[in-house]
């Protein structure tokens, strides 16, 4: 029973080790991260922040580290979204699941992080306002 009850606890300590490192490496955005976020809104201006965009339209989403996600549309916008207080262990090999039966990604969401190779979550954030980046004419 003690073999058994201390091997629990060893498993249990790799995992919360586990969930640290990656929460550390996916709040920093990286070099890598910060140059394609340049390259998806190069050319681009900000508009007018709006609370929901047409989740049918997203076309790609990039995280940039544990602070900034990009959600590319199929017309060509990119819409920044920042969660308040972050998004713990977000980064792009991980997986941002959300509950939206209305078809619409609003800010005030609670988005969770999911790794689903390993088949846990490291954390969730409230989704922030959404930032529209569109090509100058």
């Amino acid at each position: 029973m003690r073999n058994s009850l201390s091997i629990s606890l060893i498993g249990l300590a790799a995992a919360l080790i586990g969930t640290a490192a990656i929460s550390q490496t996916g709040d920093r955005a990286t070099e890598r991260d910060l140059k394609l976020m340049d390259t998806w809104l190069a050319g681009k201006q900000p508009g007018r922040p709006t609370s929901c965009i047409p989740s049918s339209q997203i076309r790609s989403t990039y995280y940039v580290g544990g602070r900034t996600i990009l959600y590319r549309m199929r017309n060509g916008t990119v819409y920044r979204n920042e969660p308040p207080g972050g998004c713990p262990g977000l980064n792009s090999n991980l997986a941002l699941e959300t509950r939206n039966p209305t078809g619409l990604l609003c800010s005030g969401e609670i988005a969770h992080v999911r790794d689903y190779s390993q088949g846990y979550s490291p954390g969730s954030c409230a989704l922030g306002e959404f930032v529209p980046f569109r090509k100058v004419r």
